[in-house]
C-alpha cells in the first residue's frame, strides 16, 4: 500500500517537473512576470504561473489515480468512500481561488477585495460539507470557526511566500505529514490528494528554490493554502479507539510554522503602527537573514523546523495523554527557539 502512495508522489513530482518549465516559457512570452521593484531582491523579471504548474500536476495525477483505481485494485476494499459532493465543492473552491490569484498577479487586487472573495469561497466550501466539529458538533459556531480557519490558513501560506522556495517547500513537507496521518487511519481519498499535492509542490520547488526561475505567485500560494486548509479539516485525527483526544491538535502542529509566521507578522505590524494588510519584511525568514544567514540557509532552517514539529505531530494520535503532552511541549519549545531568533533578528534590523 505504501508503494502505491510512493508511486503517486513520484508521478506528481515528475509531472510538476515537466509542467513547470512549459508554464515558465508561456508566462515569459506572455509577459506574465514579476518585475523588479521595491521590497524585491531580484534584478530581472521572473515568471509567474507556479499555481498553474502545481494545479496541472495535481489534476493529472488525481485523474490518473482515479482511472487506475477503476481498472486495478489499488486500495483495500474497505477503503473510505469519497464524499464526491464535498470534494466537488473543494475542487470548485480551488478553481475559484486559483482564478482570483491569477487576477491578482495580473492586476493587483486590493487586500480587502481578496479577503472578501476568500471569505465567500470559504463560506461556500463549508456549505459543501467541509466542517470542523472538534467534539463540539456540527453547529453554526463551528461552521463560523471553519470559515475563519480556511481563510486564515489560505492567507498564512500566501504570507509565507516571501522567499524563494519557502512556501513550496513548506507545502511539500506539511502535505506529506498530513498524508502520513491520513494513511495510518485508512483515509485513502485524503491520503491520495495530499500525497499528490506534496509531490507536485516538491517538483515545483526544484525550479522555485533560490535563485528561482518561476514564482508561485498569489495564484499558487493561495491555491496551496486553500487545499491545505480544506484537507486539515477533512482528515479525521481522532477515533473512538484512539488513546488520546489530543490527536485533534495534529493540524495545529503540522501548520505551526505558517501560523506562527502569520501571527508574529501581524503583531509586529500592530506594534509599529503599520497597516496589517500591507506587505513588508517582518517575516521570520527576514529575521534569520538579519542575523547573518543567507536566504537559502534561512529557508532551509524553516523547513527543518517544519519537519521537527511535523514528524512528532504524526505520532500524536498514537500516544497517551501524557506522551501527547510531551509532543506538544516539544513543539512549543521549537517555537520558543524560533521566537528568540526572531526577536534577536528584529532587534538587529532596527539597529541598522
Amino acid at each position: 500500500m505504501e508503494l502505491n502512495f510512493f508511486v503517486i508522489a513520484l508521478v506528481a513530482f515528475g509531472l510538476s517537473l515537466m509542467a513547470t518549465p512549459l508554464v515558465r516559457r508561456w508566462a515569459t512570452r506572455a509577459g506574465f512576470v514579476d518585475k523588479p521593484g521595491e521590497r524585491k531582491i531580484h534584478s530581472r523579471e521572473i515568471a509567474y504561473g507556479g499555481g498553474i504548474a502545481v494545479a496541472t500536476a495535481l489534476v493529472l495525477t488525481l485523474g490518473g489515480t482515479w482511472y487506475a483505481a477503476q481498472r486495478w485494485t489499488l486500495f483495500p476494499q474497505d477503503a473510505d468512500a469519497p464524499e464526491y459532493g464535498t470534494l466537488i465543492y473543494v475542487a470548485l473552491g480551488a478553481l475559484a481561488i486559483l482564478v482570483i490569484g491569477l487576477v491578482d498577479d495580473t492586476y493587483r487586487l486590493s487586500a480587502v477585495t481578496k479577503l472578501v472573495l476568500q471569505l465567500a469561497i470559504a463560506v461556500c466550501t463549508v456549505a459543501g460539507g467541509v466542517r470542523i466539529t472538534a467534539f463540539i458538533g456540527d453547529n453554526w459556531v463551528m461552521k463560523c470557526v471553519t470559515v475563519i480557519w480556511i481563510t486564515l490558513i489560505t492567507n498564512s501560506f500566501n504570507l509565507l511566500d516571501n522567499m524563494d522556495g519557502l512556501c513550496s517547500g513548506t507545502v511539500a513537507i506539511s502535505a506529506a505529514m498530513l498524508a502520513l496521518v491520513a494513511s495510518e487511519s485508512g483515509q485513502w481519498t485524503d491520503t491520495v490528494t495530499l500525497t499528490a499535492l506534496s509531490g507536485a509542490a516538491a517538483g515545483f520547488f526544484y525550479y522555485n528554490r533560490s535563485p528561482a526561475s518561476i514564482f508561485l505567485g498569489d495564484a499558487g500560494s493561495l491555491l496551496c493554502g486553500y487545499l491545505m486548509a480544506c484537507f486539515t479539516v477533512l482528515v479525521t485525527y481522532y477515533r473512538d479507539s484512539g488513546p488520546s483526544h489530543l490527536a485533534i491538535g495534529v493540524p495545529l502542529l503540522v501548520l505551526a510554522i505558517p501560523l506562527y509566521d502569520t501571527g508574529s507578522v501581524i503583531l509586529i505590524r500592530l506594534q509599529e503602527g503599520r497597516p496589517v494588510m500591507k506587505g513588508d519584511t517582518s517575516h521570520f525568514s527576514h529575521r534569520l537573514v538579519d542575523l547573518g544567514m543567507t536566504r537559502q540557509t534561512a529557508v532551509g532552517t524553516i523547513h527543518l523546523a517544519c519537519l521537527a514539529i511535523g514528524f512528532s505531530a504524526t505520532m500524536l494520535g498514537k500516544l497517551s495523554e501524557t506522551n501527547g503532552m510531551l509532543v506538544i511541549v516539544q513543539a512549543l519549545m521549537v517555537l520558543t527557539i524560533i521566537a528568540l531568533l526572531e526577536r534577536a533578528g528584529l532587534k538587529k534590523s532596527r539597529e541598522k
